[in-house]
This record gives C-alpha cells, structure tokens and sequence, in this order.
C-alpha cells in the first residue's frame, strides 16, 4: 500500500532523480501531477521500471503489433479498462504479465516491451514543471526486486538522453505541444492531390495521409516503424502551409504534462549588477530599464544591434537567433519592445509578428520588422500582419536609436 503523497513537497526532478541515482538508493519515488501518477522503481541507483496513471491498452496493442506478436495483440483484454479491480497504474503491466503467463509473449519480447513502457512514462514524468513527491524505501514489489541486474536501465544514462530529446522537441514547440497530438487532413482533396510542400514521395505522402484517422502523432511513428521526432520533422512543412492540423490529445492523455518550454537565462538585475562595483553602498534611484527582444537568424546582425544599444544603461538586450524558440522566449521575457527579421528559416517574421498580435499580452507592445527588402509590398505585409514600424537594412547608429526610443522614451 502506498501511502499518501506529499502535498507540501514541490518536484525538482532531475535534481531529484541525480540524487536518488547517485546515492545508490532503493525503493519507489512516487510523484503526482493533478490527477496523473507516477511510480519510479530503483534498485542501488538504477531504473527498474516506471509506471504511469495515464495509458491506454490501445497502444499496448500498437506496440504489440510493431513487434509482430499479432496473436497477442488479438488477445488483449481490452475490457479491463473500464475493470475496477484492476489499478490505472498497473493496468498495461498486468496484462503484459497475463499475455507472458499464456505463452502469448516469449521473456524477449515481454521485457522488450515493459521497457517501452518504462521509457515512455520516464520521458513524461522528466517534462513536468512542478508536481509533489515522496520516497518510499518500502516501495518495491518481490517481482521488482527479484528482476534480473541485466535488465536494470541506467538512471543517470536515461535523464541525459531525454534532456537532449527535448531539446529538440522544444525547437517545434510553437507547433507541437505533444506527441499525442492527433494530425488531420485539412481538407480531403489533399488525399487526392499531389502535395510538394514537404519532402515526401507521392507514395509515402499517401500512405501517411491515409494513416491520418484520429491516431496520435506517436502512434502514427509506431505504425511506420519511425522515431516520433523523424515523423515530426516530416510533417512540419504541411502543418506550416494549413495541409494537415493538429487536434489535442485525446483522453486519458490529455491529462500528461506537455512539452515544456525551454528555461531563458536568468539576467542579472540593476541593482545586482551595481552592487558589485567597488564603494556601492546605496541603492540606486528608481529608473526605468526596457527590455528589447531582437529576433533576428544573423549573428552578425544581433551583434550590431547589442552594439549600439548595449551603450544605453536604459536598455537590456535578449538576442534571438533561433525563430523557432523566439515565441516560448517572448512569451516568458515579455519584452519592452521587439526587433524582428523578416526572412528568417522554419518561421518567417510575418508569421511571428502575427503570432504575438494574437496575444492580449503583445497587443501593445512595439513590434519593429528589420530587413533587408525596400518593397512597398513588404511594408505594407507588415503592417497587415500587425508590425508598428519597419527598418531597413543596412541601417545606422542614430537611425536604430532614434526609432527605438521613439516608442520607449
């Protein structure tokens, strides 16, 4: 019997988690997330398994068909989750066990698949924000403590690989908020049409358009036998150009955490950095600092611009040369004023600006498109698009300056 989680307790995970490894403990870390809980499993530092609250039997079904084992796929009771005597958290391992115990699943292949299942809900539970936890050193089952030392994974191995996943999850986060995201065709004439907005074939285009039924973007990987980020990085392009859209997950997993928005380096306040200069003993008077976000692909170009503003105490400059991170970044920063490029890869500045101007949060804020085009055409898409000014490229000193503080000062 578990006992009751501490509410008081707020989750640092990985601190958590590095710590649990490399004290070499054992038992069970149980964490909760609203209504969504998981159960860590260790042995002397390493992962034995992780169970979540959130899963379905369906995607047991989808995992046992990418295997081949069909038979055992037929042979899941699909009716045990709507069963009360069987636990949400133990539910997908029971059956594994029941499949295993028939015969239906060989060790190989029952293993294979709880570590899937491991793997699955670690990568879940490594993207929540916050969530309460307790230990339990009691908190192993005899079948935990009795598995095999070979099959244990390496805790400290596992956190690194899925850090380094979200960091490229987050680099579609404006786009993909979760791998169980349920991609649809817009409209059908796209099955009966050429699409060439993408890279895919004729063929493979087909073939995944007609996969495209209500599945999630994970359960759409496994029936292609992909990684999910590959099906992701392929469907980008038509997600961008309204040839396929993206419905929210479906229940129960609605309820897991989505892809978190990647941390902004903590900048240093005023006073902080004054307090290090020698003789500082008073603070200093109240003034006005403005926070200018550049958005902009070029280094060079991000450089001019810390170059010139950088000379102003009343200025504090965030560069951005990454487009697709600039959203989660704005929304976090909450600039002063924004400096964006219009012709940059993944997302343009139009479609940026026009992001930030649907936002109640961005409706007044100065938003200043800077490029390298004189067209009137591209004056007048930008401010269609919401932008307030436009600056072109090459530009000087006093002509940045003066149409920045034309909307701080």
């Amino acid at each position: 019997m578990n006992p009751e989680l501490d509410r008081s307790n707020k989750v640092s995970h990985l601190s958590i988690l590095n710590n649990l490894s490399s004290s070499r403990s054992t038992g069970c870390l149980e964490i909760a997330y609203g209504s969504t809980k998981w159960n860590l499993f260790l042995k002397f530092g390493q992962l034995l398994s992780v169970d979540c609250s959130v899963q379905s039997l369906d995607q047991l079904i989808h995992r046992l068909r990418q295997l081949g084992c069909d038979v055992a796929a037929k042979a899941v009771n699909i009716t045990a989750e709507n069963s009360e005597n069987l636990l949400a958290e133990n539910l997908v391992r029971q059956e594994i066990d029941r499949l295993t115990m028939q015969g239906l699943l060989d060790s190989i292949q029952s293993s294979q698949i709880s570590t899937e299942v491991t793997k699955e809900a670690l990568e879940s539970l490594l993207w929540l924000k916050e969530g309460h936890y307790k230990w339990n050193q009691e908190g192993l089952t005899p079948r935990l403590a009795a598995k095999n030392s070979e099959s244990w994974l390496d805790l400290s191995k596992m956190i690194e690989y899925y850090q380094q996943r979200l960091q490229v999850w987050q680099k579609y986060i404006t786009i993909v908020q979760s791998p169980h995201q349920r991609p649809y065709l817009t409209h059908h004439r796209f099955l009966e049409q050429p699409v060439s907005c993408g890279t895919l074939s004729p063929k493979a285009w087909t073939q995944i358009a007609q996969l495209m039924r209500g599945i999630s973007l994970r359960d759409l990987a496994r029936f292609l036998k992909q990684d999910e980020l590959k099906i992701v990085q392929l469907l980008i392009p038509y997600i961008r150009e309204n040839v396929i859209c993206l419905r929210e997950p479906s229940l129960p997993f609605k309820h897991l955490p989505l892809i978190p928005e990647p941390d902004l380096p903590q900048i240093p306040s005023l006073d902080e950095i004054r307090s290090l200069e020698p003789g500082f003993s008073k603070p200093i008077s109240e003034t006005k600092i403005y926070k200018i976000a550049c958005i902009d692909d070029s280094p060079i170009i991000l450089q001019e611009m810390e170059r010139i503003l950088g000379k102003n105490s009343k200025y504090t400059l965030t560069k951005i040369e990454d487009p697709i991170k600039a959203s989660a970044l704005i929304f976090r920063l909450k600039p002063d004023l924004i400096l964006m490029d219009i012709t940059m890869p993944d997302i343009n500045g139009y479609k940026l600006c026009h992001l930030f101007r649907n936002s109640a949060a961005f409706e007044k804020t100065p938003i200043i498109m800077v490029t390298g085009n004189k067209g009137l055409i591209d004056k007048a898409r930008a401010r269609m698009v919401g932008a307030t000014d436009y600056l072109t490229k090459p530009f000087t000193e006093a002509e940045l300056l003066a149409l920045v503080e034309k909307y701080l000062v």
